[in-house]
């Protein structure tokens, strides 16, 4: 047992480790951001656009779930577990077996992609049944990125074990790294003019690139402490790590397969794939840095941390989580229509193109804080490696986007009503866990715990208020028709504003003082390695 002297070290690394992935993901996301604002520029919404952006739901699919702690979950707590048992030599070996396996795996999925690429294509836009030339584009597109699964996926492999020993940094840059050679070309092609089609092969094939960027990083970041040395030997570890392996990435992934899921819901009206996945791109910047930072660090912290700690560690989470996601959440609601008017209302991308991609980011807006709640619940779980919980939780925020959506499907804007239905999951996924947690005893939320919530949920409407009184005041500035300095400018004067009385409030109502107080003070009394 540890002397308690130890304890508080250990607790306060939550919230600086997890500014370090929260700031290396939102660079990541920005860069992201800037590639999507050049690729609405270059494609609009269209044929093109919506083929091009169905076939790139793959691979943010795989680099969400995989960015997002899906390969963390199962494969952290079992690593620890060996080396604390056995040794840095076994836990090692464990990793080289797992890289093997998996790789292997991986080149089998890959070929098979590449046969069956139309079909693939239906099984992420079922809508594109009904537009052969968009489907036939999509499975061209969807076949040059398919090397991307394959070396990204080995990549967070071994960037878990990375995040294994506590060092977030390189595998949290990595993704930003990516984002900047997608980034260049779009730069590229933009000054070269080039027509739009071809285009999105260039760019399907970079994105296969970047994968191979990602794999290269992590490689040298692990040459310092030592390779892993790949292994086809099947161990007792590794049918450990297939029987809770399974279960555990899929839990990890209930997030993404419901904006999947979206995503089926928008193909049935032309363009609405292009503008859900415009607004899904705004939507995850703040839940990249909170969602992201959450699930990596926490997982690490709880399983390193005795079962009595995990619901302080929960609480201290869920509050930090909370004091950032609800006043991004009110704000994306409140500023959907400028923001996506000063971010993408430029070449292609029109009038028509905007209104419907700001519904759905308001729709996605109502899910923002819930998402992030699932996020920090299903920790506990996978820390414990007993995914069931959160498996279940996740299959149930399946099934009500499928109702939500497809029951309302060609009521409104598709687009808008695959956002609202990942919404409606989000919040069912958090509500069921929070209440499992509560039933087994885990998380027992009083009265002064829930206070600094209450008090974030106050200033949030604070927020709101005071950005419907200053928004009048700069719709001039803002109308499409200013110049876009002007108008990015009066957007950013928005914003502070809001964020200005969010934290003036927030800090006379106490939001931001017993958990995330102590956390920042902990964590500068905690010691350099």
């Amino acid at each position: 047992m540890q002397p308690p002297a130890e304890a508080t070290p250990a607790k306060s690394r939550i919230a600086r480790d997890s500014v370090i992935v929260g700031a290396a993901t939102i660079l990541s996301r920005l860069l992201g951001f800037a590639r999507d604002v050049l690729i609405a520029r270059l494609l609009g919404v269209g044929p093109v656009a919506d083929a091009f952006l169905a076939a790139l739901r793959l691979p943010n699919l795989v680099r969400r779930v995989l960015g997002e702690g899906g390969l963390n979950a199962p494969f952290v707590p079992l690593y620890l577990e060996i080396k604390g048992a056995q040794g840095e030599a076994a836990a090692r070996r464990f990793a080289g077996e797992a890289a093997a396996q998996l790789g292997l795996l991986l080149v089998i999925l890959v070929a098979l992609g590449e046969i069956f690429a139309p079909w693939l294509v239906l099984g992420l836009a079922g809508g594109f049944a009904d537009e052969p030339d968009t489907l036939a584009l999509a499975a061209h597109y969807t076949r040059l990125m398919l090397p991307f699964l394959l070396l990204t996926t080995l990549a967070a492999l071994l960037a878990a074990l990375l995040n294994a020993e506590r060092r977030f940094t390189t595998a949290a840059l990595a993704p930003a790294l990516m984002n900047a050679i997608l980034l260049g070309v779009l730069l590229w092609l933009l000054w070269q003019g080039a027509e739009a089609a071809a285009s999105a092969s260039l760019l399907a094939s970079c994105v296969s690139l970047t994968g191979l960027a990602h794999l290269g990083l992590i490689l040298l970041r692990l040459r310092a402490s030592g390779l892993p040395r790949p292994s086809l030997r099947w161990s007792p570890e590794m049918t450990r790590l297939v029987r809770t392996g399974g279960a555990t990435l899929l839990a990890a992934s209930a997030s993404q397969l419901v904006l999947l899921l979206a995503t089926q819901i928008a193909s049935s009206e032309p363009g609405s794939v292009a503008a859900l996945y415009y607004a899904d791109r705004i939507f995850q910047l703040p839940l990249g840095f909170v969602g992201v930072a959450m699930g990596t660090v926490v997982l690490s912290d709880m399983a390193s941390a005795n079962a009595s700690e995990h619901d302080a560690t929960l609480g201290r989470a869920l509050t930090l989580g909370l004091a950032l996601a609800v006043p991004a959440a009110v704000a994306l609601a409140a500023l959907a229509e400028p923001i996506v008017s000063v971010l993408f209302e430029h070449g292609r991308f029109s009038a028509e193109d905007r209104g419907r991609t700001a519904a759905a980011l308001a729709g996605f807006a109502l899910g923002l804080p819930f998402a992030v709640m699932a996020k920090v619940f299903g920790q506990v779980y996978f820390a414990r490696n007993e995914p069931r919980a959160p498996l279940l939780a996740g299959l149930a925020a399946v099934l009500v986007a499928g109702f939500a959506g497809f029951g309302d499907a060609g009521g409104r804007d598709a687009a808008a009503v695959g956002a609202l239905a990942a919404s409606l999951a989000f919040i069912a996924q958090a509500v069921l866990l929070s209440l499992q947690l509560r039933r087994e005893g885990v998380w027992r939320p009083s009265l002064a715990s829930l206070r600094p919530i209450i008090a974030i949920g106050v200033a949030s409407a604070a927020m709101l208020v005071a950005l419907q009184l200053l928004q009048p005041l700069l719709a001039a500035a803002l109308a499409p028709g200013q110049p876009v300095i002007g108008r990015a400018a009066a957007l950013a004067a928005l914003c502070l504003g809001g964020l200005a009385t969010y934290g003036l409030v927030g800090a006379l109502l106490g939001a931001f003082g017993a958990p995330l107080l102590r956390l920042s003070r902990a964590s500068a009394r905690t010691p350099r390695s």
